[in-house]
Parts: C-alpha cells; sequence; structure tokens
C-alpha cells in the first residue's frame, strides 16, 4: 500500500501524488472501499483509484535505479515475439504498455523504431497502430525519467541521447 505524499505511476497516466486514502464520500464511488486520491504530476484533475484495483501502480523508479539503467539502453534487446497480426500486435502492446515497466517500454519503442527504420529503406512507415503505441511508450518513458530526473518530459529524449553517445 502507497502512503500519503508518495509519488506513484497510475496506469497510462503516469507520475501521480497520493493525496489521501481512504473512503470518500462521493457518489459513483462504493463506500465500502478503500480508495487513492491521486493527482497526477503533469496536469490537473484528480483520480479516485481503488487500493485493490486491476490498474496497474507502482512506486516511480528511483534515482539511482534509473542512473544504473541508463548505460545498459545500447544493449536492450527489440522484441522479438511480437505478433505480425495487427490485432494480436495491439493487444500485446497493450499489455506492455499497461504493465508501465520501463525495460519493456524501451523494448517496445526500440523495437518500433528498428521496424520505422527498416520501412524508411522502401518509402513506407509503421502503420497507425505501431505510431499510436510507439508514442504512448515514449510519452510514458519520457515522464517518469523527466519526473526522476527533474526535467522537463521533452528533453528526456535528448538527455538520453547525449548521456549514451
Amino acid at each position: 500500500m502507497f502512503s500519503v505524499g508518495e509519488y506513484v505511476i497510475y496506469g497510462y497516466e503516469g507520475v501521480c501524488k497520493v493525496e489521501e486514502v481512504g473512503h470518500p464520500a462521493l457518489s459513483g464511488l462504493d463506500r465500502k472501499r478503500e480508495y487513492y486520491r491521486l493527482t497526477p504530476y503533469y496536469r490537473g484533475g484528480t483520480i479516485y483509484a481503488p487500493v485493490d484495483g486491476r490498474i496497474a501502480m507502482r512506486p516511480v523508479i528511483a534515482k539511482k535505479e534509473l542512473e544504473s539503467f541508463i548505460p545498459t539502453l545500447p544493449k536492450l534487446p527489440v522484441l522479438e515475439d511480437v505478433p505480425s497480426d495487427g490485432k494480436l500486435a495491439a493487444a500485446y502492446y497493450r499489455d506492455i504498455l499497461s504493465a508501465h515497466n520501463c525495460r519493456e517500454l524501451l523494448r517496445l519503442c526500440k523495437t518500433l523504431y528498428a521496424k520505422q527504420t527498416a520501412l524508411a529503406k522502401n518509402r513506407k512507415s509503421v502503420n497507425a497502430t505501431d505510431l499510436r503505441n510507439w508514442k504512448t511508450a515514449e510519452d510514458m518513458v519520457y515522464g517518469e525519467f523527466g519526473f526522476v530526473l527533474g526535467m522537463p518530459p521533452t528533453d528526456v529524449k535528448t538527455f538520453l541521447i547525449r548521456a549514451l553517445a
């Protein structure tokens, strides 16, 4: 269970602060369930997430862990088991995105970048599903890394390129 004041990763929303844990008296919420009241870090609003909910929620990566992870990025393998069928690939991508594992999100990005590079030789591009999932994975990673490194998410790509050069 997370404590008030902690920063967590909540589903596709990304970095959120736990503002409160309890039984909110709001219509539409089950009064018997306990909820986290979350505030998204990069936008306004409030999220009420059941403590026992299905949406993935985990602590933000520690700075020390992130710093030790960055040098391993060049050796990160591409995903080898992406289904060739579009609908199956979309479900496969959804599973990776919903788990919000930094390593797997970066593998997804690397895989789709490699696919785009290969297709570009024939003046083609990845399909809309690939592109949407690639963008979502990048946004999730850049949001978390930016939070941990104290920089805007838009600067993370440049930071990573420099760090790996």
